[in-house]
């Protein structure tokens, strides 16, 4: 299909804000959850790589998109940044904050063995997995200092809510 824009989340209540400020309508829930408009599909993959891996492969085999975007919340090494900041970590002067970032296979607690500001599960492999012929973006959300806690869906839902302006103008429609 000829959308412009691909967005990958990992959470539904990463997606939920994105689904209602892009007006996408549900097109599947099985085997992942996607939605559409005519030019910008978002697939929800789960968390972790693997569930990346399969989402983004089944995504890309329904579309052929300009461009790629990864959003979705990350715990962040440095306790002086905010929660809620956004971060791009694969473009330096789009006029949001860089950070370095790093993908684990679970949730990381501890900042001893972390050199990368950010840590997700997810971004490694959305880079691994996208064409290297498309723009592609990714942009985290900082939703905890690498604490045990989990931020609720309604803290994250916020937070991706409050970044859409930021990154929004990296859509194509």
């Amino acid at each position: 299909m000829p959308i412009q824009t691909l967005i990958h989340t990992a959470l539904v209540a990463e997606a939920k804000p994105i689904i209602g400020h892009f007006k996408l309508t549900c097109k599947a829930k099985q085997p992942f959850n996607l939605y559409e408009n005519e030019n910008v599909a978002l697939i929800v993959s789960g968390m972790g790589s693997q569930n990346a891996k399969e989402a983004l492969a089944y995504a890309l085999s329904l579309y052929e998109p300009r461009v790629a975007i990864n959003i979705g919340i990350a715990g962040c090494s440095d306790t002086v940044v905010a929660k809620g900041t956004l971060f791009c970590t694969t473009h330096e002067g789009l006029g949001i904050p860089f950070a370095t970032c790093s993908s684990r296979q679970k949730a990381v607690d501890d900042a001893l063995h972390v050199n990368t500001t950010l840590v997700d599960m997810e971004a490694d492999t959305f880079l691994q997995c996208v064409p290297k012929t498309l723009e592609n973006y990714v942009f985290k959300v900082v939703s905890d200092h690498l604490e045990a806690s989990i931020p609720s869906k309604a803290d994250v839902g916020n937070w991706i809510g409050k970044s859409i302006k930021q990154w929004e103008k990296y859509v194509r429609r």
